[in-house]
């Protein structure tokens, strides 16, 4: 195949589910920060990168023209290629390290057989009560504080690829990231994906 434009990659990336979805979770399991790695599941992300990378769109790599004249193609380029948490040994605490990332049905399997993790779903769950595609919490530090808790746990940053469980993974998938509750985090993700992340 030949090599793509970074943009053009990205545009293809985003016309397909399962690519659209790792591209989607990168900037939560990543962090927001594009100048250091600033986020506690390093593992994650560089699974999540190491993912994506591997999208025909992106193997072995995507082209730009020089910075100046095309900067949201090699901003995306450095993001994708040159991130900050690809250069990162070990943090502190990453309760979940991971090679790859796993699949919704698969984090939550794991998830259920650790009393410690099934007590962070559940209390996700009751702290960021969501009905309707509307947030319905009660208290906003209490789902805060849960949605911290839940992005150490598998489940965070799992993806759900083509498979025949596919519908039981999405389900499991919106839970976790399309949390109307969660918004905020969301929102940050969003602008990434849309400013040429």
């Amino acid at each position: 195949m030949a090599i793509l434009n970074c943009l053009l990659a990205r545009q293809l990336c985003f016309e397909d589910a399962s690519c659209s979805a790792i591209l989607e979770i990168i900037p939560r399991v990543c962090g927001s920060e594009l100048v250091a790695c600033s986020t506690v599941t390093v593992t994650k992300c560089q699974a999540a990168l190491r993912t994506l990378q591997a999208f025909p769109f992106f193997k072995p790599t995507c082209l730009c023209r020089e910075p100046n004249v095309d900067p949201e193609c090699n901003s995306f380029r450095d993001f994708l290629f040159d991130h900050p948490c690809v250069f990162v040994l070990k943090k502190e605490k990453d309760p979940y390290p991971v090679e790859t990332l796993p699949t919704c049905t698969y984090a939550l399997s794991v998830c259920h057989s650790e009393k410690p993790c099934s007590i962070l779903f559940e209390r996700f769950k009751n702290a960021c009560k969501a009905r309707d595609g509307e947030c319905r919490m009660e208290d906003r530090e209490a789902c805060r504080e849960a949605w911290s808790g839940l992005r150490l746990s598998p489940l965070f940053g799992c993806i759900c690829p083509n498979t025949h469980m596919k519908k039981r993974c999405d389900r499991i998938f919106a839970v976790v990231n399309h949390n109307p509750c969660v918004g905020e985090y969301n929102v940050v993700a969003e602008a990434h994906c849309n400013s040429g992340f």
